[in-house]
């Protein structure tokens, strides 16, 4: 009962006629108080008072009905600056018209004559008319506000979607591989063992638990990123050489999740995995006066240099979408893919306002 009664006031405060009315009230009070001869409010007062709106009505309607939609927001600025003195001035004779024409024909029982010179009327029909403007205008900005938080709600929840996308898309044969890795450094009783079951264990942690907001720590994304790398280096042994350089101070600084990884296992797939022959992963993360900047290349065996285009691909593009959605003129990346090798720059300025 309770949520219907306040859905009905909602819709009531909302409804466009009601704003009207409510306005139009208020003005005749106001006006009212203002032209009554004596403190008690008497009949001619309410009349005087109803012809005087005759004009402000006309003035209002013209100007928010035709003025400032079809001249104000279409940006015809000097045509609604004419048209809008014009109705400045028509506003004003038409209260006199009023008075000395039309009071005969809509309240005969009364004489009346317009009790203002023209320059005063000039003043009730500007205020009017500006106060009209502001209104429409305050509406319509109020509507942009609106419409740009549904954007942004927008564009999080596209970021959540690609985020879960992104995660959903990271390889399950990276699992099974390193748990086969670890069984067989199991079965040899290397020592070992049990410190990569652990970056595994911290990894997966990190992928279902720790990662789910829009914005994580840096050093917990660094670390799984260091994780994932040792785990690799694991899986390729000593056929391909990896190696992987993190300088600076990781602080507080927060940034949106696998925003590298992507790219760090597209070198994998496109060359530390192909083990043909000698491959080289190089890493280096550089965390520098809240700038994030990583640069990664890749060797791509000579074999399967005409069939690899590792610029593209799920992953990538997914990444691309989210830092335009995250860091609008805050990032850059550049791809290049020469003959043998393949790098990624990729630079985040990471003391920007988050996007919620």
């Amino acid at each position: 009962m309770i949520n219907s009664i306040k859905s009905m006031l909602s819709k009531l405060i909302q409804n466009r006629i009601v704003h009207h009315i409510l306005f139009w009230m208020l003005s005749f009070y106001t006006l009212l108080q203002f032209f009554a001869l004596q403190e008690d409010i008497s009949k001619i007062d309410v009349v005087y008072t109803g012809l005087f709106h005759i004009s402000l009505v006309f003035g209002v309607y013209v100007n928010v009905l035709l003025l400032i939609p079809n001249l104000l927001k279409r940006e015809k600025y000097v045509l609604h600056a004419i048209g809008f003195v014009g109705l400045w001035l028509a506003v004003a004779y038409l209260n006199e018209f009023t008075f000395e024409h039309l009071s005969d024909w809509i309240a005969p029982d009364y004489f009346f004559i317009s009790s203002y010179e023209i320059n005063e009327l000039l003043k009730f029909s500007i205020v009017y008319l500006g106060l009209s403007t502001l209104l429409k205008l305050s509406k319509s900005w109020f509507r942009i506000i609106e419409a740009e938080k549904k954007l942004v709600e927008l564009k999080q929840k596209q970021s959540e979607t690609e985020l879960l996308a992104l995660k959903s898309n990271i390889h399950p044969h990276f699992l099974f591989n390193n748990l086969n890795s670890l069984y067989a450094l199991a079965r040899k009783k290397s020592d070992e063992t049990p410190k990569y079951i652990l970056q595994l264990s911290d990894l997966m942690r990190y992928m279902i638990y720790e990662s789910n907001d829009q914005y994580v720590e840096l050093e917990k994304e660094i670390n799984y990123i260091t994780n994932y790398l040792e785990l690799q280096k694991l899986r390729c042994k000593n056929k391909t050489r990896i190696q992987y350089m993190i300088e600076g101070e990781l602080g507080a600084q927060k940034i949106a999740p696998f925003l590298m990884i992507p790219f760090i296992e597209n070198s994998f797939k496109h060359g530390g995995l192909n083990q043909l022959e000698r491959d080289v992963i190089d890493l280096m993360i550089r965390i520098e006066n809240d700038q994030l900047e990583m640069n990664l290349k890749n060797s791509i065996p000579q074999q399967s240099r005409k069939e690899i285009d590792p610029i593209g691909g799920f992953g990538i593009e997914n990444v691309k979408s989210r830092l335009e959605s995250l860091y609008p003129n805050k990032h850059e990346l550049h791809l290049s893919k020469q003959e043998d090798e393949f790098t990624v720059a990729l630079k985040i300025d990471l003391n920007h306002e988050p996007r919620h």
